[in-house]
């Protein structure tokens, strides 16, 4: 059985780095046989050292980085507070003390709990990374991980930086200086081959601290209030944390993660299948819809309190279909239409500082839904390759399915029959029979999204945000609220948003971009 010796860390800042590296050159001229910290003597914060059987590597690191990816790791930092020093003989290692608080002692705990199912009690020294002078590794460094958990973990845990090894009076002399405590954030949490001495030898696996997750967002009031309700509840330490099954947010797509215009993209299709429909259905064309659809006349079609007159035309082309006809022939539509202001597929105009936002909320345990007016089974058909949502995560408009036995073979088709409009109260009530959870985080951007805004946000006993997105961009999209030309009217909701406490993102003001840059 193959063992390795690893260390679960915390990689400072470049200010710690340049502080701690400044003293090891001291260090190092007055004991020339010290370590250098560079490539191979990583300064770091130690977390966890423990022996785990090679071959359960990738397991490990699994286990590990799924603990990280759903901790607040922008928010790390600590804190140097002073020296330690420890003596061997003539010589001392010299570090810097770092303070122990509640957020490294719950994020050792975790990291412990995840490695644990792959952790060996005893190790040797043929775990560790192999000194680059050839030596054999030391038995205090074996024995140092050998016990780390229990005398160095929990109330025992004293985070420190090594800085280097010099002689005893010159060790003396440096701690002597006066010390100014000084903050750092965390830059990265990787795992390390162990060499000796404790140090991070060999780079194992890593995950970046400092990345924003929001880079196409501004920054500014909006992007930091999500920041801080994202930390708020998945900070275990928190009043306000939910746990991960109450973690649901709902997301309307047209106007909210995609254009609505110069139409919603299902009417876009519906009327591609319309023209169609009519060659071989002609007597369609004697329905007033139909020949307002054909004509362009889009505000004939969205009369109307749900828009009955779409309606009617998405019933028109979507009903009499099995469903996987209805799934083929927006999968060949999607992959072949292009929307006419923008020249691109119409998967390619996502938002992407909404992208970046649902990929941000799976991170921190959320469970993404789309909530949209939008057909069911037409979202259905794209949106785990559109956004990584399955398929079973999306709440829309629908009809009755009919089921029959054809040849012997199950059949499921569209009808016209009990239309339920997804859309302004209707959407509380969708969440409701389709989710069976009030949901904690609610994205909008009309006066369609409404009540779920009100729904999720008035008389929550769990914490709660609203969002709407502000179409103020006519350069880079559209810009439109109380009059628009395609569905997304923005008066109600804009009104009551500050008296809610509802964020609303300026597109214009708070998004850097607005689609994936080419």
């Amino acid at each position: 059985m193959t063992l390795i010796a690893i260390n679960v860390l915390l990689a400072p800042d470049a200010a710690m780095v340049e502080k701690a590296t400044a003293i090891n050159t001291r260090l190092r001229e007055n004991y020339p046989d010290g370590f250098p910290l560079d490539a191979n003597h990583a300064p770091h914060i130690t977390i966890l050292q423990r022996f785990v059987k090679t071959a359960d590597l990738a397991n490990v690191i699994d286990a590990a980085s799924k603990v990280l990816r759903r901790e607040q790791l922008m928010n790390l930092k600590g804190k140097a507070n002073g020296y330690f020093d420890i003596a061997h003989k003539n010589l001392k290692l010299l570090g810097f003390n770092i303070e122990a608080t509640q957020d490294l002692n719950r994020l050792q705990q975790k990291i412990i709990d995840a490695v644990a199912p792959f952790a060996v009690e005893k190790g040797s020294g043929d775990a560790f990374a192999p000194r680059l002078d050839g030596g054999a590794i030391s038995e205090a460094t074996v024995d140092y991980v050998n016990n780390f958990v229990g005398p160095r973990t929990g109330s025992n845990y004293h985070p420190h930086l090594t800085l280097g090894i010099g002689t005893s009076n010159f060790v003396e002399a440096i701690k002597a200086e006066p010390f100014e405590a000084f903050d750092f954030k965390i830059a990265s949490v990787g795992i390390y081959q162990v060499g000796d001495y404790g140090v991070a030898q060999r780079k194992l696996f890593d995950i970046s601290c400092t990345e924003d997750p929001l880079p196409s967002w501004n920054e500014g009031p909006v992007k930091q209030a999500i920041f801080t309700f994202i930390a708020k509840v998945t900070k275990e330490d928190s009043p306000e944390y939910l746990p991960l099954a109450e973690r649901i947010a709902v997301h309307d797509n047209d106007g909210t993660l995609w254009p609505e215009n110069p139409l919603p993209f299902q009417a876009a299709f519906a009327i591609d299948e319309l023209r169609q429909r009519i060659l071989t259905e002609p007597s369609l064309v004697s329905n007033p819809m139909v020949q307002a659809a054909l004509s362009g006349d889009l505000a004939k079609l969205l009369e109307g309190e749900h828009f009955d007159g779409l309606m009617q035309i998405l019933a028109i082309t979507h009903a009499g279909m099995t469903v996987e006809e209805f799934r083929d022939a927006v999968e060949a539509w999607f992959t072949s239409a292009q929307h006419p202001r923008y020249g691109k597929p119409y998967g390619e105009l996502t938002y992407q500082p909404m992208q970046e936002l649902l990929r941000y909320l799976s991170a921190n345990g959320f469970k993404n839904f789309i909530v949209s007016g939008g057909g069911a089974d037409f979202m259905r058909a794209w949106v785990e390759r559109v956004y990584a949502i399955p398929p079973e995560q999306v709440v829309g408009s629908t009809s009755r399915t009919r089921f029959e036995l054809c040849d012997g073979k199950p059949v499921l088709t569209k009808t016209l029959d009990y239309l339920f409009v997804n859309d302004k109260t209707g959407k509380p009530v969708g969440i409701h029979q389709f989710i069976g959870r009030k949901p904690v985080f609610c994205c909008g951007n009309s006066d369609g999204d409404y009540a779920m805004l009100q729904y999720t946000t008035i008389n929550n006993p769990r914490p709660s945000l609203g969002l709407i997105v502000h179409h103020t961009d006519a350069e880079r999209e559209y810009a439109y609220d109380a009059k628009t030309n395609s569905t997304g009217k923005l008066i109600e909701a804009l009104r009551e948003a500050p008296l809610r406490g509802w964020l609303v993102v300026d597109m214009k003001q708070d998004w850097n971009a607005i689609f994936h840059p080419d």
